[in-house]
């Protein structure tokens, strides 16, 4: 009898043990919903889901507005007479001086009588100031100056085409672009010539293929109205001339950098300087109110009046200072024209862009 007594006592501990195992299991186990009194069932569920939220906006990229700064040296007779070219090309030394130490990218689009100039005109004594090289290759290789072909408003009159002032400016650099640095949106005869290739006037033997379109402007721009110059942001392949000068072409040859909107030398219009628009690109794109998939492009056109006159720095560098913000916050990016098409080509998959301002009515509408 002492014996069944202590064996029923010891079944009746291993059931009290194995209740109490099943119970510390269960308390381990519950979830916080199930301790935490007055807290609603979802909310740790929700927590998570907003912390993710949170991190996916986080982690989208804002990407930069890029900046262009181009300056133009027009047709004038002078530069091309060697008693007059070692002023201008001493001037034009002393502005690359002033203008590298901002560090932005800079596009020198010249006409053909200074590359005449530079061709015929230095002497040995001119080059031993720069390592022994014209001022043109000079300004390529020592201050990365992009080199580009320029009409003054685009306009093919005289004796020289854009063919011309291409073949030129290779005999003075190997560092020339295939840029057109200005050209005529309404102006079908000459989209089509340089579309298809064109032969030179001086130099018929040769003919350019431009790849990369600049700085359009109307046919007005040479009675000084500037109104109808184009101020469009971002980048594609113009299908032809007139209207069709906004319509993209992905089977088409020559790709168009917009300038966006420029009065930045008192033309006294309607438009943003390069600053103002640079800064509503950057604000828009970090609101998420424009397309952040598309690129966007400003461009910053210097006069000769300023790169030749030391007293005019001063304004040139004004404008910058207004764009140094946005640089050193990565909401901006100075770029060559040809840094911005490889951009646009390698890390935006050549997605057109032709972005106006809510309000601002494209050229050829107005």
């Amino acid at each position: 009898m002492k014996k069944e007594k202590s064996i029923l006592m010891i079944f009746l501990s291993i059931l009290v043990i194995v209740q109490l195992a099943c119970s510390l299991s269960k308390i381990t186990n519950s979830t916080d919903d199930d301790v935490a009194i007055g807290a609603p069932p979802t909310q740790g569920a929700n927590d998570s889901e907003e912390t993710e939220a949170e991190m996916q906006t986080e982690s989208v990229s804002v990407p930069p507005a890029y900046i262009t700064i181009a300056g133009h040296i027009e047709d004038v007779p002078v530069y091309a007479k060697c008693d007059e070219y070692p002023d201008f090309r001493d001037k034009l030394l002393l502005f690359a001086e002033t203008f590298s130490k901002t560090g932005a990218a800079f596009n020198l689009q010249i006409e053909y009588e200074f590359f005449m100039g530079a061709s015929r005109c230095e002497t040995d004594e001119m080059r031993a100031t720069t390592d022994g090289l014209n001022v043109i290759d000079y300004l390529a290789t020592h201050y990365g100056f992009e080199i580009d072909a320029h009409q003054e408003g685009g306009l093919e009159v005289g004796q020289d085409n854009y063919a011309d002032i291409r073949f030129l400016g290779e005999t003075v650099t190997p560092n020339i672009s295939e840029n057109v640095g200005g050209m005529i949106w309404n102006a079908p005869a000459q989209f089509k010539q340089l579309n298809q290739g064109e032969p030179g006037w001086i130099y018929p033997d040769f003919t350019w293929f431009p790849e990369i379109l600049t700085l359009a402007v109307s046919r007005d721009h040479h009675q000084g109205d500037f109104s109808k110059d184009d101020i469009a942001s971002g980048i594609w392949i113009p299908q032809g001339a007139n209207q069709n000068f906004w319509v993209h072409n992905p089977n088409g040859r020559m790709v168009y950098v917009g300038p966006g909107e420029h009065d930045d030398w008192g033309r006294g219009s309607s438009y943003l300087s390069t600053p103002e628009f640079a800064q509503t690109l950057a604000d828009q794109l970090d609101q998420g109110i424009i397309d952040r998939s598309k690129m966007y492009t400003v461009s910053l056109a210097v006069p000769q009046s300023v790169i030749f006159n030391a007293d005019q720095h001063g304004k040139l560098l004004a404008l910058l200072d207004q764009l140094t913000p946005l640089i050193e916050s990565d909401q901006a990016l100075y770029v060559t024209y040809s840094e911005a098409v490889n951009i646009w080509r390698t890390e935006y998959g050549a997605q057109p862009n032709i972005f106006y301002r809510d309000g601002v009515k494209p050229p050829h509408k107005k």
